[in-house]
């Protein structure tokens, strides 16, 4: 059930009812993100004191715990009112909270993707000014001519190291496998 401010009015502090009015519109509309949290911090607050002091008086009226003032408690139905008073305040500021992340987080997004779509560009315009001096491929063509291996001439018998070679580490490899 809502609890109107008419009714809350009269059990609230002025304090505690300004702060509640600001969770309604217009008000509520001209808070920021940071104004929004700590308005959240305030009203949580007054909700669990009122909620504490609530299952206190609930226990005290039951006989559970002992009374803490002279006179005995008769009924706690304005703190529980207040309670559910600022439950619903929290909730109001909550769902204003959730409104203005989200609306933050639509412009980042499209902030960052403005960004990341100039960055594309800077880099293509860059890419094609850079081409424009160079040829067409990397490759020398026909400019070129072949330079013969200078192994060759150390070495004429180069084919038949290499097989040599492979013929000991094949020799190597089969005494290795033996041995396991």
């Amino acid at each position: 059930m809502t609890i109107s401010r008419r009714e809350a009015k009269p059990l609230c502090t002025a304090a505690e009812f300004a702060l509640a009015n600001e969770s309604y519109p217009p008000a509520v509309g001209n808070l920021n993100e940071k104004e929004l949290r700590q308005r959240i911090n305030r009203v949580r607050k007054l909700r669990d004191k009122y909620a504490d002091l609530a299952s206190k008086q609930a226990r005290e009226i039951r006989g559970k715990a002992a009374p803490t003032r002279q006179k005995a408690p008769t009924g706690n139905a304005a703190t529980v009112t207040k309670r559910d008073f600022f439950a619903e305040t929290l909730d109001r500021f909550e769902t204003k909270l959730g409104i203005v992340e989200r609306r933050a987080a639509r412009e980042s997004a499209a902030a960052e993707k403005e960004k990341a779509q100039a960055a594309l560009q800077t880099a293509l315009d860059r890419k094609q000014t850079a081409s424009k001096g160079k040829p067409a491929s990397r490759k020398a063509g026909k400019g070129m001519s072949s330079a013969p291996s200078s192994k060759r001439e150390a070495f004429p018998n180069l084919k038949t190291m290499k097989g040599a070679a492979r013929a000991n580490n094949a020799r190597s490899q089969a005494k290795r496998d033996a041995k396991r």
